[in-house]
């Protein structure tokens, strides 16, 4: 009971702390959600799109380099930030870990590999799905033990998809020279990964890596509703009153000079430990909406292939696109409403993987 009554007043005082900012902003406006948007005429296929010599595959930024990508799970408590090495991630993701509004952060490195990134936490199912879409090294802090179905079973899951041990597959628990825990953060969110070690010794063990681009442009998107933050709470089932995580709801706030978001959760604004006065700008915000499952207690995203809606945000625009991902080891690919692929601004981006039941505000 007290445990409840606790949770409920994070949530009103993070719903207080989000609501701040709107009072010199437009009306704000939610978001239907929906798992499915049945107007979009999604294509058959979408071609991989060619790489472009001089530039990254993941951000568009100028770059040159051996891909070697690495997804890093991340603890997402309020008491985990700030994170540290995020600064040089390229895409970060928002992934649920269990029921009641529980969530992680998943950090995909390809530009850049730093040798201190965290603090990391144990891996889920899901999780090694969103790896596979970029064919990218996976490292994380342990997952649930032998008790669990085999569908909850990351081990089994690496099993299947061929991720060798530290090949593919990084354990960060354990004796390694990979990983180490950091002074100035309480355990057990100081576990520190070092990235640049992982891609050594992935490439160094026959890890093959295979560019999986987006399209990228420098124009803005026109046409589009117009859009100066965005509110996401993610609850899970539910989104009753005192329901959700208060550490898994978040803002994002557009700054037109830099054409970038700038995120902010329970918290505070987003940014990097060794960086504490610039927030970590994206380029692109998305929220893709998928059906969620259980295995006993832990939770399953069954629906990561196929097709299905997308609230996408670029340069202070919003696009009610959808998302369409042909087999866990194709990448997903991002439409607008005439179902055709959507060129990304060029830079880093969120991507929040959640279902119809959280709430996106929106504020002209």
């Amino acid at each position: 009971m007290m445990k409840r009554k606790t949770m409920r007043i994070l949530s009103l005082v993070l719903a207080l702390f989000l609501a701040a900012p709107l009072a010199a902003l437009g009306e704000p406006k939610d978001i239907q959600g929906e798992l499915q948007r049945k107007g979009i005429p999604f294509q058959a296929e979408y071609p991989g799109n060619p790489v472009v010599p001089g530039e990254s595959p993941a951000t568009g930024l100028p770059w040159e380099g051996v891909y070697a990508p690495v997804l890093l799970v991340l603890d997402n408590a309020q008491d985990a930030h700030p994170h540290w090495g995020v600064g040089d991630a390229d895409i970060l993701y928002q992934v649920p870990n269990a029921g009641a509004g529980a969530t992680k952060l998943l950090a995909l490195f390809s530009d850049k590999a730093p040798s201190d990134a965290g603090g990391s936490r144990s891996s889920r199912t899901p999780f090694v799905d969103v790896a596979r879409g970029w064919g990218a090294a996976f490292a994380y802090a342990g997952s649930p033990g032998d008790s669990v179905s085999d569908k909850a079973s990351v081990p089994l899951k690496l099993r299947e998809a061929g991720m060798r041990r530290n090949t593919l597959s990084f354990d960060l628990l354990g004796s390694n020279d990979y990983s180490r825990r950091i002074s100035g953060y309480a355990s057990p969110h100081n576990l520190s990964a070092d990235i640049a070690r992982i891609r050594e010794l992935a490439l160094r063990n026959g890890a093959v890596f295979t560019p999986k681009p987006f399209l990228f442009t420098d124009v803005l998107p026109e046409g589009y509703p117009p859009v100066s933050r965005i509110e996401i709470r993610h609850y899970g089932e539910t989104a009753d009153a005192g329901d959700g995580n208060p550490a898994s709801f978040s803002a994002f706030t557009y700054d037109a000079s830099s054409n970038a978001w700038h995120r902010e959760n329970a918290a505070g604004p987003y940014v990097d430990r060794d960086t504490p006065d610039a927030p970590v700008p994206f380029a692109n915000a998305i929220v893709q909406r998928v059906k969620f499952s259980y295995s006993n207690p832990y939770i399953q995203l069954d629906h990561l292939v196929g097709t299905g809606a997308a609230d996408i945000f670029i340069g202070g625009s919003y696009i009610k696109g959808g998302w369409q991902r042909e087999s866990l080891d194709d990448r997903t690919v991002f439409v607008d409403e005439n179902g055709k692929e959507l060129s990304l601004l060029r830079g880093k981006t969120f991507i929040i993987l959640t279902n119809d039941v959280t709430r996106v505000t929106v504020t002209p």
